[in-house]
């Protein structure tokens, strides 16, 4: 991986590249002196075709988001792809949320382009000296939001799995939106579901493995 330098961040491109992100499209309407905020403490990486951006295992605390290219997701080093990783997507939540090692191993398909940033200026939420009470909510709705997806995904190619039933347990946030009660309700929502979702993955991984195993007899 090779990082950019700060003049390269700059470049017409890459700042239509990050634009077009939900989650910092979301945080230029709110606020443009957080989102530069958030550039200057972020770092722009280039990593060549068949790179690891992420092992599984490590203890590393970037959220990154994949501005150009194609990356895939696989329960170890090597191996059949679980998942792909398209343009505007974040991944890596998982162990922001929940402090465990990644829960993954992620690979570029091709030459990509990716923004990372430390969750350490997130994990603090009633911490508002860097960002702002709206920036906050903003990181969390996305959190939450990547975090139930996956969820749902499991769900669709599990349905009756016994494990549905705890999504179904783990509640919503129906009060006022927009202050420090959503944020807190956010925040809890967003570890319950991680704590799901990596003990289905885990348990899903140990059925992969299983099966190869006996395939491989």
């Amino acid at each position: 991986m090779q990082k950019l330098t700060r003049i390269e961040y700059n470049t017409a491109a890459l700042q239509r590249l990050v634009r077009s992100v939900t989650f910092f499209k979301d945080i230029v309407k709110v606020n443009p002196e957080q989102f530069d905020l958030l550039l200057s403490v972020s770092e722009f990486v280039q990593v060549q075709a068949g790179e690891t951006v992420l092992k599984k295992g490590n203890q590393d605390k970037v959220l990154y988001f994949l501005l150009k290219g194609q990356m895939s997701v696989f329960c170890e080093d090597e191996g059949q792809s679980l998942n792909i990783i398209n343009p505007g997507e974040v991944f890596g939540a998982l162990s922001m949320v929940t402090g465990r090692g990644r829960s993954a191993t992620v690979k570029a398909e091709s030459d990509v382009v990716l923004l990372g940033i430390d969750f350490k200026y997130f994990n603090d939420v009633d911490d508002f000296s860097l960002f702002t009470l709206e920036t906050k909510l903003i990181a969390y709705r996305m959190m939450v939001h990547n975090i139930r997806w996956n969820l749902e995904v499991n769900k669709m190619q599990h349905p009756t799995h016994e494990l549905n039933k705890k999504l179904l347990t783990i509640p919503l946030y129906k009060g006022e939106k927009g202050g420090r009660d959503e944020l807190m309700a956010l925040h809890e929502q967003s570890r319950l579901m991680a704590d799901l979702l990596c003990e289905w993955n885990d348990e899903l991984n140990v059925q992969r493995i299983n099966l190869l195993t006996e395939t491989s007899h």
